[in-house]
């Protein structure tokens, strides 16, 4: 991976998203492996202040840029507070030319939503509220160490149902160590009880470095059985196909065109610009990173007057490493790679250059392959982690 000075990277003439991490958060999730932390409040007013200086910094490059999409995550953004929260975007909104259009997203938790922050919302143009609901049964949420219970969930859904946002996500996890089939159901119901037009169904992950992980090599919980996993993901085809929901991406269901512009242009590799600690950008084929440590993030920018301080890497992605992403990337949309689309990109024949693994695949109903594209079975979205490794494998050799 060849290593970049900032002054390579040209600036941009046309669209770009933006995502801004805030990593506070009340209490730390046994499942979560983002980077966050809690019972550092007294470290918000210094953030906020360094947040502000990196969105400045960068401005000078991409300042022409058109703004399409801006994702407030974490962390947990809606824990700040509002005077924060305003300030970060009057930031970007003094820098930065914003698309007319452009989908504004924060993701929030239950318990820290009420009318004084959905009134700042409204006031600085958020459109699109993910929230973090996880499950409407209060044993499994127990279990997940969420800070709320279905109740406050409840309350928190009908209060932006009754609010001027129409751009609804809400996040639920099924696989949870103990979660039944009748427990996932009730959370599908409830889910379309509110109408929102969007969905994210997460298989559960035991992520190292995390509480569950812990406890899963300890046997302390235990990972759901195969075939129930396979019930719940079936229940959640058949229920959400049922109500006009499809399923555009593997953990992610929509109404038509109530898609995520900001993650799909992710998953589309264009490009963004990510803001605060850990939070890495895509401009032109090259990777910035920056720091993950939220102290040595504010300490450097106080002393820096540049973004080239707060970057722990800056590389160019090589032809192999844009094929893997290409690939892992496409694959979890449902359209899948395009064949002549591929073959465009990197001079290369897909069908022919992955034969023997799309053999493999294809005989064990992981993949299915037409004249113009491949794409995982239903099948192969659960699995979808070892069909990404036999790609990398062959890719890499």
């Amino acid at each position: 991976m060849k290593i970049l000075k900032k002054n390579q990277i040209s600036g941009l003439r046309k669209d770009l998203s933006i995502y801004i991490h805030i990593p506070f958060c009340e209490k730390i999730c046994p499942y979560c492996d983002f980077n966050k932390y809690s019972k550092v409040d007294q470290l918000i007013p210094d953030f906020t202040q360094s947040l502000i200086k990196e969105i400045r910094w960068n401005s000078e490059e991409f300042n022409n840029s058109k703004i399409v999409s801006i994702s407030l995550g974490g962390g947990t953004p809606s824990y700040i507070n509002n005077e924060d929260l305003k300030s970060v975007f009057d930031s970007i909104k003094n820098n930065y030319y914003l698309d007319d259009k452009f989908e504004f997203s924060i993701e929030i938790n239950p318990a820290d939503l009420d009318d004084s922050k959905l009134e700042l919302y409204e006031e600085i143009g958020i459109n699109r509220v993910s929230v973090g609901g996880q499950s409407f049964d209060n044993k499994i949420l127990k279990r997940l160490g969420r800070n709320h219970d279905s109740e406050k969930l409840i309350k928190s859904l009908e209060l932006l149902s009754s609010s001027y946002i129409d751009n609804i996500n809400l996040d639920l996890i099924f696989g949870v160590p103990s979660q039944t089939l009748i427990q996932w159901e009730h959370s599908l119901k409830m889910f379309l009880n509110f109408s929102f037009p969007h969905l994210s169904a997460y298989l559960l992950t035991f992520e190292p470095k995390t509480k569950f992980y812990k406890d899963l090599n300890q046997k302390r919980i235990f990972e759901p059985e195969e075939n129930e996993i396979i019930d719940m993901f079936n229940l959640t085809l058949e229920i959400l196909n049922n109500n006009d929901y499809y399923q555009y991406e593997i953990s992610n269901w929509a109404k038509k065109g109530r898609e995520s512009i900001h993650n799909l242009r992710y998953w589309n590799s264009e490009n963004y610009l990510g803001f605060g600690p850990g939070s890495s950008s895509l401009i032109n084929g090259k990777r910035m990173k920056n720091i993950s440590s939220l102290k040595k993030y504010i300490q450097l920018s106080k002393n820096k007057v540049s973004p080239d301080g707060l970057y722990s890497e800056i590389s160019t992605i090589s032809e192999e490493e844009k094929m893997i992403e290409y690939i892992m990337l496409n694959l979890r949309l449902n359209k899948g790679i395009e064949h002549n689309d591929f073959n465009q990109k990197f001079n290369k024949i897909f069908i022919f250059k992955f034969k023997e693994i799309l053999k493999e695949l294809n005989n064990n109903f992981l993949v299915e392959s037409n004249s113009e594209s491949t794409f995982l079975t239903n099948k192969g979205k659960l699995l979808s982690d070892y069909i990404f490794s036999k790609f990398t494998e062959e890719i890499s050799l």
